[in-house]
């Protein structure tokens, strides 16, 4: 049984169904293997505890945010 594991900030539940049935599609197009053999997790996690070069999503989002 093949996983995709997706981790990310977090995303709302239209989000979520989108991604998985498009990285099933995907797989599926590229492996073969039929989609009711696919496992997608999704890991989500909140803005302060994803990092990029020393800051984190947090910041870096508010500070791109129009003023």
């Amino acid at each position: 049984m093949p996983v995709i594991t997706v981790a990310i900030h977090a995303i709302n539940q239209e989000k979520k169904a989108k991604l998985i049935k498009t990285l099933t599609a995907e797989a599926v197009k590229i492996t073969g293997v039929p989609a009711d053999k696919f496992v997608v997790l999704i890991d989500e996690f909140d803005d302060a505890a994803i990092g990029v070069a020393g800051r984190t999503r947090a910041e870096i989002v508010a500070e791109a945010a129009p003023r």
